[in-house]
């Protein structure tokens, strides 16, 4: 009985897994407005009673969707544990663009209902939740390092950070920047700032590569 009752819970995990790919995928191809619960059930090859089980609206779904696309990227970077401080969050950065360049259309799916979204919405917890506290965390790692000047407030610079992802999101949802721009853009951005903040020989290394990026322009 309790191996029937793990084979039930791995075919259900799979089947949600399923939904949750086959809802970024159609979000891509009809955007929000095109999307519907009952067009997502019949792609996803389950029934609409399933799926409202499972998920009580559209937006719960596409919150659902977000996170696991969330954790699909944190499961990357375990290729990359060795990887602390700025370096880990460049990374991290990089990675997050490619996932947003692999699924554009679900990426401007997102971004629209975030810039509707309340506080405390699940969706701003999908794509804010942890992300500062994990940056500090790694500005801690570099102020340990003396990279960074003790006195600097990291949560600030975090907020920051993340205001400057969100500020190269909206120039592409807008389209003054393309798709392929969009990863450098932001990482160009990171880069502004941690040479502003960086000493020594981390300080040289980043504004070099700084300036390597305007050079290929």
């Amino acid at each position: 009985m309790k191996k029937r009752h793990q084979y039930q819970s791995d075919r259900q995990l799979k089947r949600q897994e399923n939904i949750l790919y086959t809802t970024r995928k159609l979000a891509s191809k009809v955007r929000y407005e095109g999307l519907t619960m009952r067009g997502i059930a019949q792609a996803s090859e389950v029934s609409p009673k399933t799926l409202y089980n499972l998920f009580s609206s559209k937006d719960e779904l596409l919150a659902a969707a977000l996170e696991d696309l969330v954790g699909i990227v944190q499961e990357s970077m375990g290729n990359y544990s060795d990887l602390r401080g700025i370096n880990y969050i460049l990374t991290k950065r990089k990675i997050s663009s490619e996932a947003i360049m692999r699924s554009p259309g679900f990426a401007n799916v997102i971004i629209t209902l975030f810039f509707k979204a309340k506080p405390g919405d699940r969706l701003v917890s999908a794509l804010l939740g942890g992300v500062e506290q994990e940056i500090v965390e790694q500005l801690q790692f570099e102020k340990d390092e003396g990279s960074i000047a003790a006195d600097l407030d990291l949560a600030k610079v975090s907020a920051h950070l993340t205001a400057q992802t969100w500020g190269g999101l909206l120039l592409w949802d807008k389209g003054l920047i393309s798709l392929d721009q969009l990863g450098d853009e932001i990482r160009r951005s990171f880069l502004l700032t941690f040479v502003g903040i960086t000493s020594g020989k981390k300080k040289n290394k980043l504004l070099q590569e700084l300036i390597g990026m305007g050079n290929r322009e």
